[in-house]
This record gives structure tokens, C-alpha cells and sequence, in this order.
């Protein structure tokens, strides 16, 4: 196994561990200590801090895995004006929020406890330290650590600082705050850790460094298409703050977080590939990028099917097991969908890594943009008639669209397309165990054991066609 793949594995391994805590954490502890309105006020805080924290470092990220192997630049000085950049924005902004916080209130319906929006910036800067620090360290093929950090190092603090809350009276707001000082410094520490692996010449006079006309072209085109990529999977819980209220984003975002586990193996395949992706059409090496292109799919649609079936066939006893579970039941129907959205985000593969680094990177924005206005009209008539679930509706249209334009646009320009005959054997034979697990005739713990071992047992009978998917 080489380097990409032994990295890709550990990274897809503490993605599944960190879901494993997160599901004590948000099935469990989270809601056993607090009520829906705060959990809604920490999964607003949460989703707010992805979506600014990867507009606020103005592409830089990605533009540091685009022409880290460009020739025509010196790397060590390009290498340093990258980091430069990201500090002086980070101490920028993370200041600003932290200044101007309190004023986001009223408008998402943060009505208590709006000091508490000061420490968003630290969430803010811990993703901006977090998405420099995966971007670095795949560029050295060794994102395991930072993404440790990321992944497994947050979900253990923030169970750590959760339980105390079992048995001592601390508040809400003293968990999050604390929270957020954990989160600020496991960022922190991983940026460190890549900057540490690349070794840049870094002085302070880097952050005013110029980068380069294509860089920072690149840069402002990859921030709108960021804005609009993150801002389609963010924009849920936005626009429900807005039009609903923080109780409703609560129930929502359990959902969101059982609908998410499918997303274990999709994040390390992308941050560890987005380089090698870059460097294949620096080359103009296509071979490479079909590969990459069909892999990631079927790989993606093999693994995922396993958890969409295992949560499908037991969402009902996964519910029961949460503590005053009825208060969520609204959210059942909810994981469906966003089960459904999430397995056909995978499915299409690394088709936006693809385009974000090629020379048509300009795609992205465009595409986006209609989209983003269909999900925000979508989502201000559905919300009002259907809660929840028109989110869920709006959010799998949304992905539909982008993924279906995207895949056409790269068969247009390159003549690639992610599906083979292996996908269509795997989407078959995924739904006939799906639908055995589904029919047997119990349910509860009983039946979450037997539907795994019925997973088992396929993977078992179909191990070589399933190593060939994967490690091929």
C-alpha cells in the first residue's frame, strides 16, 4: 500500500472514530445536558464558524495546494507568503469577530446570551488554523495528524469537558466557552504541525508578501466558489435560524449529524488526493485523473452503502436510545434525506476537487451561483410550509444540480465521468441487502445485530470484488 492510500485509510479511520465519539456526544451527553434552543444555539455557532472560516482565508488554502508543485514560482517563498497571508488573517478577523460578535444576534434569532457570540471567532480561527493545516500537510502526504486534531481530537474535548456537566452545575455557556479555548488550541497546535512539515522560510514581512497575479486570481474565484460550496451546506442552518427558531435548528441538527456519518471516508479521500489532482493537470497527465475520477466514486459508493443501511434499518431505535428522544422525533424523516444527499454527494466522486484545480477552476463559481439562488429560493417556500424537512428537500435538489452539472462540464472538457460497471453492481447489490436488512421481522437492539451481520456476511461473500474497489 503506498503513501496516498495509507493515509487516505487512517484518515478515513479516525473520521469513523470521531463519529463513533460524536455519536455519544450528540445521541447521548449533548442531549442529556441541554435543551433543544441551546443545542440549536451550539449547531448555529458550529456551522456559522465552517462557513466564515472558509470564506475569511480568501483561498489561500486552496491556492497553496493548486501551485505548491507550479514550477514557475520558488517554492520556499511562495511557501512563506502562504503562511504569512493565513496568520495575518486569522489575527485579523479572529480580533474583528471577536470584537463585533454580539451584533450578529438579532439577526439569526440569538436572542440569550449574545456574549457568547464573541467566541465564534475562536471557532472561526480554529477552522481557518484547521483547513490551512489539512491543505499543508497533503502536500507532504501526511494528513493523519492534523486531521486527528480536526476529526477525533475535538469530539474527545468536548466530551471531556461534558461530562464534568453530569455532576458539577456549570452552565451552557461556560461549556462552550471552554469549548472554544480547546478548539482555538487543537487548531492551532495542527497548523503548526504542517507548517512544520513544509518548513518555510517564514519572517513577518510574509505577510504582506505578494503571491502572484494567477494566485490571487485563482484565490478570489476559489472564495466565491467556497462562499457558494459551503454556503449550500451551511445554508440550512442559516436560513432556519432566520426563519424558524434556535429550537428547530436543534432537532435539525441531530438529523444533520446521523444523515452525516456517511461523510467518514469523503473528506480524507479529497483533502489527501486535492494535491496529487492538482499536480496530474499541471502535467496534463489524464490517465491519472480517470483513475482518481472513478475510484473515489465507486470506493465511496461501496463504503457508504454500508452506513446508509445501517442507519435506515435502525433510525427508529437509534432515536429511542436518546435521552427524552420524543423531543427529536420531527428529525426521523429528516435522516432520509440527508442520507440520500449526502451517498449521492459521494457517489459523483472528487468531481469538485477536479474542477477547483483545473484549468477551468472558473466552473465552479459559475455552477454554484445559480445554485445557491434556486437553494435560497427553495428553502424561504419550503421552510415556511414544511419546517425541517424543507431543508432536507432543498438541500438534495441543490446537490442534484451540482453534481449533475459538474460531472457534465468535466465530460465536456476532459471526456472523464466518474461511473462504471462497478458502480452500477454496487448501487444493485447494495439495495438487495438493504432491503433484506429492512424486512427482517424485529426490531431494537436484535435487529441492529443481525442487519450488521448480514452486512458482514455480504462483505464477506464479495471480498474480492470489494478489495478490488478499493485498493486497485
Amino acid at each position: 500500500m503506498n503513501v496516498s492510500k495509507k493515509q487516505i485509510s487512517s484518515g478515513a479511520v479516525i473520521n469513523i472514530a470521531g463519529i463513533l465519539v460524536g455519536a455519544i456526544l450528540n445521541l447521548w451527553l449533548l442531549p442529556k445536558l441541554f435543551s433543544t434552543e441551546e443545542l440549536g444555539m451550539y449547531r448555529w455557532m458550529e456551522r456559522t464558524a465552517v462557513l466564515l472560516s472558509n470564506i475569511l482565508l480568501f483561498g489561500v488554502h486552496r491556492s497553496f495546494t493548486k501551485f505548491h508543485s507550479d514550477p514557475n514560482k520558488d517554492k520556499k517563498e511562495f511557501e512563506s507568503a502562504v503562511v504569512g497571508r493565513s496568520t495575518l488573517l486569522m489575527i485579523v478577523f479572529g480580533i474583528l469577530l471577536f470584537i463585533l460578535g454580539p451584533e450578529l444576534g438579532p439577526i439569526f434569532n440569538f436572542e440569550k446570551d449574545t456574549e457568547l457570540l464573541r467566541y465564534l471567532s475562536f471557532f472561526v480561527v480554529s477552522g481557518m488554523a484547521f483547513l490551512m493545516a489539512v491543505s499543508a500537510a497533503a502536500t507532504t502526504k501526511r494528513i493523519a495528524v492534523p486531521v486527528f486534531y480536526k476529526n477525533l481530537g475535538l469530539r474527545i474535548a468536548m466530551l471531556l469537558l461534558g461530562l464534568p456537566l453530569l455532576y458539577y452545575a456549570f452552565t451552557f455557556s461556560e461549556w462552550l466557552i471552554a469549548y472554544a479555548w480547546a478548539s482555538l488550541a487543537l487548531g492551532l497546535v495542527a497548523l503548526l504541525y504542517a507548517w512544520n512539515r513544509v518548513k518555510p522560510n517564514f519572517t513577518w514581512r510574509h505577510m504582506g508578501a505578494p503571491m502572484g497575479k494567477d494566485v490571487q486570481k485563482f484565490a478570489w474565484i476559489s472564495v466565491f466558489s467556497v462562499l457558494i460550496e459551503i454556503g449550500i451546506n451551511t445554508l440550512d442552518v442559516q436560513m432556519l435560524s432566520m426563519l424558524t427558531d434556535m429550537e428547530s435548528v436543534g432537532i435539525y441538527g441531530m438529523a444533520f449529524f446521523i444523515g452525516s456519518v456517511i461523510d467518514g471516508i469523503r473528506r480524507p479521500i479529497n483533502q489527501m488526493l486535492a494535491p496529487q489532482i492538482s499536480t496530474s493537470w499541471n502535467k496534463g497527465n489524464m490517465e491519472v485523473l480517470r483513475k482518481i475520477y472513478e475510484k473515489t466514486s465507486s470506493a465511496q459508493m461501496l463504503v457508504n452503502a454500508a452506513f446508509v443501511i445501517m442507519v435506515m434499518v435502525n433510525v427508529q431505535w437509534v432515536f429511542s436510545l436518546i435521552p427524552d428522544g420524543e423531543r427529536f422525533y420531527p428529525a426521523i424523516p429528516v435522516v432520509g434525506w440527508t442520507l440520500a444527499r449526502k451517498y449521492i454527494n459521494a457517489s459523483f466522486g472528487s468531481n469538485g476537487e477536479i474542477i477547483a484545480n483545473s484549468p477551468f477552476y472558473k466552473l465552479n463559481m459559475q455552477i454554484g451561483s445559480i445554485m445557491l439562488v434556486i437553494n435560497v429560493v427553495l428553502n424561504f417556500l419550503f421552510i415556511p410550509k414544511y419546517g425541517i424537512l424543507g431543508v432536507a428537500y432543498s438541500g438534495l435538489i441543490a446537490v442534484l444540480f451540482v453534481n449533475a452539472m459538474r460531472a457534465v462540464m468535466i465530460y465536456r472538457k476532459s471526456g472523464l465521468q466518474p461511473f462504471t460497471r462497478e458502480s452500477l453492481y454496487i448501487f444493485l447489490g447494495s439495495s438487495f441487502v438493504g432491503l433484506v436488512c429492512y424486512a427482517l421481522p424485529i426490531d431494537g437492539f436484535v435487529k441492529f445485530i443481525l442487519s450488521g451481520l448480514i452486512v458482514l456476511a455480504a462483505a464477506a461473500i464479495f471480498r474480492k470484488f470489494i478489495k478490488h474497489v478499493l485498493l486497485r
